[in-house]
């Protein structure tokens, strides 16, 4: 049995479908594991803006206190 151009463009436009199928697959894992990451690197500024509020407010203490 013969192919015909239909059969060979069908066959070519579903293995490209499936690439394309492959590759939004795959951004889509790489966007949960970036969005991860960036609510892990908000949550680590949270803490190092309220450690410095920390630290400056003891040293703003002890400074008008007159320890220092």
């Amino acid at each position: 049995m013969a192919r015909t151009a239909t059969q060979i463009t069908l066959k070519h436009i579903n293995e490209k479908l499936k690439n394309i199928h492959r590759s939004v697959e795959q951004n889509s894992k790489d966007i949960v594991g970036l969005k991860e990451q960036v609510a892990m690197g908000r949550g680590g500024l949270k803490v190092l803006v309220w450690l410095g509020a920390i630290i400056g407010a003891i040293i703003g203490v002890i400074k008008i206190k007159g320890f220092i």
